[in-house]
């Protein structure tokens, strides 16, 4: 393998020593949004998203304080940052900040997707979890570096 094509990416890859997994996850994100239509890939990363909320079930959680903190010790543990939650009359907001946007070259925003699409199915499938009934739909829009999250009609 030739090294040398990694040598200018910063911290060969990204800052916590996961080049190889780095890798071979945006490699997967590329090739998906790559072979099928958006709302496909989307659909995609929506449902992990949702396979790592299984891994977090919420049982216990009875107030938004619980819940903001159990999610932000569930995101440290990966290393994906923090949340703050901001309960509204028509929507549960969620600003996720600290997410590892800048973990290799990808000129075409594809980890970027990949990430917006987890984060709205992990957010889901836990607003459900609570529940949130049907009618009720989550959405992520990109702020800068932050995403956030609206849960609601």
């Amino acid at each position: 393998m030739n090294m040398e094509l990694f040598a200018n990416s910063p911290k060969r890859l990204d800052e916590n020593g996961f080049g190889g997994l780095v890798l071979v996850a945006l490699s997967a994100a590329s090739e998906v949004c790559e072979a099928v239509p958006a709302l496909q890939a989307h659909g995609f990363f929506v449902a992990i998203g949702k396979r790592i909320a299984a891994l977090d079930p919420l049982e216990g959680i009875h107030d938004a304080s619980a819940l903001s903190m159990r999610l932000n010790a569930f995101w440290a543990a990966l290393d994906w940052g923090q949340m703050e939650l901001e309960l509204n009359d028509d929507a549960i907001v969620v600003r996720h900040d600290g997410l590892p946007l800048h973990i290799a070259p990808d000129p075409r925003g594809h980890w970027a997707a990949l990430l917006s699409g987890v984060l709205e199915g992990a957010y889901d499938s836990w607003f459900r979890a609570l529940g949130s009934g049907p009618a009720l739909k989550t959405r992520a829009e990109w702020k800068g570096e932050a995403l956030e999250l609206r849960h609601g009609r």
